[in-house]
Formats: structure tokens, sequence, C-alpha cells
């Protein structure tokens, strides 16, 4: 068994613009550096951590390195770790794509599980591409505690693979907030969920959710 403590990067620069980031490299901002703080802390406290590994963008990097600091561990970088690509709504502020691509952005609020960026990913690209990433994440520390500071769609993403969920329901996973810690315990495929989105950490620095 691998007990997976999973991260949602820290409020960027880009959630406080309500922009789709996507795989655009950004840092994060100011509540954000705090929030990685608070969350180095809160793990500090409540776990004994093996390993960490990170998307390879700076939000969520940087999110992860208060701990990785703290405990003198490297942070494994993982380009398959990444957003979903939203293609050519990369860098857009989320009221221009609604304005402008109308009709497809309604497409995706109505059932992202099913919608394809243009230019893009697949939502099903995207929960094929987490389950193979924590797959291999778990056959490399059987037994062990791992942290992996990631991104909200990925969040979503291992949840609609891990808990079978088909693609036009993953709707009905809402998404995870800024730093906020999602427990499973992983063995060979059965997940046992034991916290999803905590951010009672973060006490005066919750933001909202934003865009991924």
């Amino acid at each position: 068994m691998v007990t997976m403590i999973i991260i949602r990067h820290g409020y960027s620069v880009t959630n406080r613009e309500k922009r789709f980031t996507g795989q655009m490299d950004v840092p994060l901002d100011a509540v954000g550096v705090v929030q990685a703080q608070n969350t180095a802390k809160y793990i500090l406290d409540t776990y004994k951590v093996d390993r960490i590994y990170a998307s390879d963008l700076s939000r969520a990097y940087e999110t992860a390195r208060p701990l990785a600091e703290a405990l003198g561990l490297e942070i494994v970088r993982r380009r398959d770790l990444r957003e979903a690509d939203v293609g050519i709504w990369q860098g857009k502020p989320i009221a221009e794509v609604q304005a402008e691509y109308a009709e497809s952005f309604a497409a995706y609020k109505e059932n992202p599980g099913l919608y394809a960026f243009e230019g893009g990913e697949s939502y099903a690209g995207v929960v094929a591409r987490a389950a193979r990433a924590f797959a291999e994440i778990a056959a490399e520390n059987e037994g062990k505690t791992v942290v992996v500071a990631t991104h909200g769609g990925i969040v979503r993403a291992i949840r609609t693979a891990w808990d079978r969920v088909p693609l036009e329901k993953m709707k009905d996973i809402p998404h995870v907030p800024n730093a906020s810690i999602t427990v499973a315990e992983y063995d060979r495929g059965a997940v046992r969920w034991k916290t999803v989105g905590y951010d009672g950490h973060l006490e005066d620095k919750t933001t909202e959710e934003g865009v991924k």
C-alpha cells in the first residue's frame, strides 16, 4: 500500500486574474506562497513523508518546495503531472473565452469529461495520463508515504480514474480548493479516500477555486 498526499497548487497569478492557465508556466502569487508554507507545516505535523513529486510547472513545484526544504528531500518533477492542455484558451480570461467561444464554453461547462480542448487535450486523455502517472509513482513507493503536488484538473482526473467514474459523470466531481490536501491509500488499484480537498490548515488564507 502507498499513502498518497495529493496537493493542489497554491493560489497563482492567473488564478487571481481569472484566466485559463492550462500548461502555461506561472508562479504563485503572494497568497499562494503563504498557502504553500502553511501546507508544509500541516504535513510536517501530521505525516511522515518519504518522497515528494510535483508537476514540472512552477506553481506546483513552488507549492511543494517549503516541505521539501524542511525535510531535506528532492522534488521529483514529472511532466505528466501537468494541468490539462487547454489549447487555444490558454492564458485567456474566462470572461473572454465565455464571450468569444460561447458554444464550446457551454459544452465544456455542461460536460467537461466529454470535452476536448481545441489545440489541446481531451479530458479522456487527461484522465488516462493521470492514471498512468500515479500508477508509476505507486509502483516506485510500495509501503511509503508520498506527496504529489499537482493541479486541480489532475486531482479531478485521478478521482475519476480511481473511482471508475464514467467520463460523462466527471462533472459531478468538484474541483478542490487551492493548496488543499487530498489523501488516499492506494493498494494495487484499490483506493481508500481518507480526505478530499481539506483546506482547514490554511486558516484565513483560503482562496476561491479560481481556474486551473
